[in-house]
């Protein structure tokens, strides 16, 4: 097994409300695991630094994600995943973080391997895009130093939108197939998606 990334922290969010899925989505099954703990699952082959997002009044997950992962509360409630993100920033350790929505369960390290190859000093983001041209976020790489004061100040201005803050950073683009980067917001996308890759 090749070594793990040790300038690398992922950060894994799963402080939403589910709102249009209706139950808890970090909770959903898929192939028999729930979709946080796939997502955990495959940070791990790629980090030994992980930190959970979570709400202060939320599941911390314990029984998914290893107790001795930090759990990190938002610095500003309901400000979206924007807030997790700085909470990331502030906390991690490593010039580099791996941002991954716990609603991704079709995840693999291979697919997300690209993005950390396509690291230079020239950028501060490395972010997949889907074949219709959406920027994912949330399943992108960030420089702490660079991107922190640009997050934070976002944030204390309240614009919340991380396609906001993705115009503001040196992004490097490329493609990852689609069905990795499936994001799971309706129960039906789970039924869409089918079984997902192991």
């Amino acid at each position: 097994m090749p070594p793990l990334n040790t300038d690398l922290t992922a950060l894994l969010l799963a402080g939403g409300r589910s709102r249009r899925f209706g139950t808890d989505k970090a909770r959903a099954e898929v192939n028999g695991r729930p979709m946080l703990q796939r997502v955990y699952d495959v940070a791990r082959r790629f980090t030994p630094h992980v930190l959970l997002s979570v709400r202060a009044d939320g599941d911390f997950y314990f029984d998914l994600v290893p107790p001795a992962v930090p759990r990190l509360l938002d610095p500003v409630p309901d400000a979206g995943p924007l807030a997790g993100l700085v909470a990331g920033l502030r906390t991690a350790r490593t010039p580099w973080l791996l941002a991954l929505a716990c609603d991704l369960p079709f995840l693999t390290k291979e697919a997300l391997q690209p993005l950390l190859e396509a690291r230079t000093a020239d950028v501060t983001a490395v972010v997949p895009i889907t074949s219709d041209g959406y920027r994912q976020p949330l399943c992108a790489l960030y420089h702490v130093a660079a991107v922190r004061p640009v997050a934070e100040a976002q944030l204390t201005a309240g614009c919340y939108a991380l396609q906001t803050l993705l115009d503001r950073l040196r992004l490097a683009i490329l493609s990852l197939p689609d069905a990795s980067l499936r994001n799971v917001n309706v129960p039906d996308d789970l039924r869409l998606g089918g079984i997902g890759p192991e």
